[in-house]
This record gives C-alpha cells, sequence and structure tokens, in this order.
C-alpha cells in the first residue's frame, strides 16, 4: 500500500515566471549582466550589454538575456528608459524611513 500526503496530492508544480524554451539564463549570466549594468554608470542598451559579455568570455542568446533583464527588473534592481537599461541600487533604510514620513507634495 503506498501512502500520499494530502499536501502532495493537491500541490501542483509552480508555472515558471521567467524561463521559457531556449531562454534560461544561468545565475551566472544574471551575475554578469547585474555586473555590466553596474559599472556602466548609466543607460546601456541591450546591444551594448550583449557586446560586453562577449567582451568578457560570456557570450548569451538575446533570449537569455531578455529573460535576464526581466528577472531583474521584476526584483526591482534594474530599471528600462528610453535610453537604454539602468542598475537601481538598492535604498538606505535612512531613505527609505524619509520617504514614508515625510511631507507630501
Amino acid at each position: 500500500m503506498r501512502i500520499v500526503s494530502a499536501m502532495a496530492q493537491v500541490a501542483k508544480a509552480p508555472r515558471p515566471r521567467f524561463a521559457k524554451p531556449g531562454a534560461n539564463p544561468t545565475l551566472e549570466t544574471i551575475e554578469y549582466v547585474l555586473a555590466a549594468l553596474r559599472k556602466a554608470g548609466g543607460p546601456v542598451s541591450r546591444n551594448r550589454l550583449l557586446a560586453a559579455l562577449g567582451d568578457w568570455g560570456h557570450s548569451t542568446t538575446r533570449q537569455s538575456l531578455n529573460a535576464a533583464v526581466n528577472f531583474l527588473g521584476d526584483q526591482g534592481m534594474i530599471a528600462e528608459g528610453s535610453k537604454g537599461l539602468l542598475w537601481v541600487p538598492e535604498a538606505s533604510q535612512e531613505l527609505l524611513e524619509a520617504i514614508r514620513k515625510g511631507p507630501r507634495l
């Protein structure tokens, strides 16, 4: 007789939000993308980002780059504007407190 827990019968495997066929960046790729954006000091196009990764000996596909960018954007680590991708530094506790308690305009 096989005993299966109630949780195992009810729970379904989660659907991946960012992984797509042919577009599964590795953790290494995500770290390279983040490092390139941190070092850039300003907005960077996706083409320039692919070139920078290639210069570092870590080329990737555009689909994997897009998946990595979508993941980092969802985590609030990067932003995309009209000029390109930009690293968003983490806000300090003091800044968050000032935003929360400061005067409203």
